[in-house]
């Protein structure tokens, strides 16, 4: 009922408020059919998907795997929460009770590294034995070893998109939710 705000985040079916967001869906089906077409067929998705943003990665990830090739293995949800221990524990235990993927997409970039050091931890090279994708492209995702493929969101434009809407609202108009597009961005965890 509050008019003038505007939310950062996911935008859901039935929503009261005007909301500005990424494309998540699309980002992760983007980051997973670019895992395929790099032959990888035993895809895990790290992260918790209760949350909105997060649950629509999850399902651009579920959507990518259905559409994916002959032998491509079901979805499975490595759970794991946002911060960068517990993610590194999820896939530590993962790997030590003898589950075996060959990429691993994840929720953020904060658990792509996370998941990256666990990786290295235990033996296992990236890209080689596990590719990996992350999810935002904040500035570290660059300077890791290896450098993380992820899916950026333009935090800039988003900024600008909030507030212009902010603005209006105030001003009395109605104004629609927006989503906005999001790249992947290609680096070493996950070459073409």
């Amino acid at each position: 009922a509050y008019l003038p705000l505007v939310v950062w985040g996911a935008h859901l079916p039935g929503q009261k408020y005007c909301s500005v967001g990424s494309d998540n869906p699309g980002g992760a089906r983007a980051a997973v059919r670019h895992l395929l077409r790099a032959g990888r067929r035993r895809i895990v998705f790290l992260g918790d998907p209760t949350g909105p943003e997060l649950r629509q990665r999850f399902e651009g990830y579920e959507r990518a795997l259905q559409e994916g090739p002959r032998g491509t293995a079901p979805p499975r949800l490595v759970p794991a929460h946002l911060t960068p221990d517990a993610a590194y524990q999820a896939v530590r235990e993962c790997l030590r009770a003898g589950e075996s993927f060959d990429a691993l997409c994840a929720a953020t970039d904060v658990i792509a590294i996370s998941a990256m050091r666990a990786l290295a931890n235990e033996g296992l090279s990236v890209p080689q034995d596990v590719a990996v994708v992350g999810f935002d492209d904040i500035v570290l995702a660059a300077h890791t070893t290896p450098s993380l493929t992820t899916v950026r969101q333009d935090v800039e434009l988003g900024a600008r998109t909030l507030i212009d809407l902010l603005f209006r609202r105030i001003d009395g108009e109605q104004t629609d939710s927006v989503t906005l597009p999001v790249e992947l961005i290609v680096r070493d965890s996950a070459p073409a």
